[in-house]
């Protein structure tokens, strides 16, 4: 995979989608190319960002729970405070906060008490101007919010500043991944700030494998 998507990267995340369960042998069958181009391809999604994981989705009213969608009001200057407040309770699905000042949450719970006790919490959260709630009684449609269309592009945020990539970008390929920067000023920082962390890793502790040095290079410069 380069730095955007091509059809057989669409091909192969619409076999995902169908089926996350799917083997790269099975997805490569269905879309004839090879199963090491699924592996590589795959990874290199996974690397930048645009596989997030694997799930499996549930059935909220079969596992007898209620679902609500909760807005919550506030100043602009103070939707990110108020996605943080909640955005760690068990009974918060999702959020998502919109261009009118607005947090729109979908909550799941089994126990009105717990449910209450949230709303009450929320009442003592002071950027919260105003909220409103609504049960849901059906799901028509429930899809993952990622529509994969043939004219979808990826953007890739640059690994060093974090600024979106729009245009093509610098990919350079440090102990065999790749990584994606926006500049050359990004990519000389970030090569250093790579090779900082590299020695200081190889001299806190021995390297017990290739992988979990890659993996822990990798958090760290997230």
């Amino acid at each position: 995979m380069g730095l955007n998507l091509d059809d057989v990267d669409r091909k192969i995340l619409r076999e995902l989608q169908k089926d996350g369960r799917a083997s790269f042998r099975d997805i490569s069958a269905r879309i004839s190319v090879s199963t090491p181009t699924v592996s590589s391809r795959v990874q290199a999604m996974v690397d930048v960002g645009l596989i997030r994981g694997y799930s499996t989705m549930l059935d909220a009213d079969m596992l007898g729970q209620v679902s609500v969608v909760l807005m919550l009001e506030s100043r602009p200057v103070d939707l990110e405070k108020v996605a943080e407040r909640i955005k760690d309770e068990e009974i918060v699905r999702q959020i998502y906060t919109l261009s009118d000042s607005r947090v729109l949450a979908v909550l799941s719970f089994y126990n009105q008490v717990k449910y209450q006790r949230f709303l009450e919490s929320l009442a003592q959260i002071p950027e919260i101007l105003r909220m409103d709630s609504s049960m849901v009684m059906k799901v028509p449609k429930e899809s993952p919010r990622a529509a994969l269309t043939d004219e979808a592009g990826l953007l890739i945020r640059c690994y060093y500043c974090g600024h979106m990539m729009r245009d093509e970008g610098i990919r350079i390929k440090l102990d065999g991944k790749y990584h994606y920067l926006c500049c050359s000023v990004c990519e000389r920082l970030y090569r250093e700030k790579y090779e900082k962390l590299k020695k200081s890793a190889g001299n806190a502790r021995p390297l017990v494998n290739e992988h979990s040095t890659h993996a822990h290079k990798a958090s760290a410069l997230d």
